[in-house]
């Protein structure tokens, strides 16, 4: 799926549209590294000060959605490095938590280590049958340091979270379905075709309306909930498709 306005990154390339695709795309393996995750930075900031863009879609070419962090990188790190690195992940993933508008993970292949703290940052995942799941840090003498100790535990729970991070151990598509990490299963000939329909129906809706729902989601509270309820009978959104129904 090629567009006019492609653009190039170290690691990835973007397709900026009303439906924006972010497609990893490295020679031998998906992974992140401190370079790729500075130029991920200045593309979602760059995504997020467009009006035009109503969604985000994530993927993968090739075997991996993300493999997880460059090991070679990071072997070497004093803690002084690891503290920066893992504040630059955060960093990139509190960017993708709090994009004002949905993000949709495609995950095609191995989402392992920070592949998947990127999937809990994101607002829905749809899995390829082949996809692989897992935060196997402690296989490499670390815990998960982009986020995953929190995330995970606020989209699988406590228990299997625990279970997850002290074991290590990787997840099917079909247990990541039954535990609540991803949303749907897609055969991966149908992946993207099927995020692509998501994401579609998602950005025919009103704007303020998505926005406000992740944000209320993601920190909001019931007296929020009032405020934001209440701004929407303001906006010609709502008079057109209240009359719309109406009229019926």
């Amino acid at each position: 799926m090629k567009m006019a306005d492609e653009t190039n990154y170290n690691g990835f390339k973007l397709n900026s549209g009303k439906v924006s695709i972010l497609t990893f795309n490295q020679p031998k393996v998906n992974i992140f590294s401190t370079e790729i995750l500075e130029d991920f930075i200045r593309a979602l900031e760059m995504l997020g000060q467009s009006r035009d863009v109503k969604v985000l879609v994530i993927t993968g070419e090739g075997k991996t959605f993300i493999a997880g962090a460059n090991i070679k990188e990071m072997a070497a790190y004093s803690p002084d490095d690891a503290e920066k690195f893992s504040k630059l992940f955060h960093r990139a993933l509190n960017m993708v938590e709090s994009f004002s508008r949905p993000v949709i993970a495609a995950v095609n292949g191995f989402a392992l280590g920070g592949g998947c703290e990127l999937i809990l940052a994101c607002d829905l995942v749809v899995a390829s049958d082949e996809a692989v799941f897992g935060q196997p840090e402690i296989d490499l003498g670390i815990i998960p340091g982009a986020g995953g100790t929190q995330r995970l535990r606020g989209r699988v729970g406590k228990l299997k979270a625990k279970e997850l991070i002290f074991t290590g151990r990787k997840v099917s598509a079909d247990e990541a379905l039954s535990i609540g990490l991803v949303n749907k299963i897609i055969s991966k000939n149908k992946l993207l075709d099927e995020a692509m329909s998501l994401a579609n129906t998602i950005a025919s809706k009103p704007s303020h309306c998505l926005e406000a729902a992740k944000y209320l989601i993601n920190s909001g509270s019931m007296d929020k909930e009032i405020e934001e309820f209440s701004k929407m009978f303001s906006t010609d959104d709502q008079k057109r498709l209240m009359n719309k129904f109406i009229k019926k």
